[in-house]
């Protein structure tokens, strides 16, 4: 499953950008099994999404050069066709082939 890889090494490199724990770009590529191109890719999906992201020669580390702050929680369930009908929503993300979905826990009419 690439897209759960995907969703572990945004989880990772927000983790260490956060705590300005990263390295250098080359520690940082080789900690996410990534080559610094695609380090530097996953770096831009975070910039699409808002996110301002630094570089520090002193600290030897990125960080995040605002005061958002990046949430990411990711859940993986087979759901049932029961459960499945109770589905409400639902949005495409740019950076991930995939489709994620709301379900509500109030029974709705059908």
């Amino acid at each position: 499953m690439n897209f759960v890889k995907q969703i572990e090494r945004f989880q990772i490199l927000n983790k260490l950008i956060h705590e300005q724990n990263t390295g250098s770009p080359e520690e940082l590529a080789n900690r996410l099994n990534l080559s610094r191109r695609q380090l530097y890719n996953y770096l831009e999906e975070l910039k699409d999404l808002g996110m301002e992201i630094g570089y520090s020669r002193k600290y030897n580390s990125f960080y995040f050069d605002n005061n958002k702050k990046l949430k990411i929680h990711f859940n993986l369930e087979v759901l049932e066709t029961e459960e499945n009908t109770k589905t409400i929503g639902g949005k495409c993300v740019k950076f991930l082939p995939c489709f994620f979905s709301a379900r509500s826990s109030t029974n709705l009419a059908v």
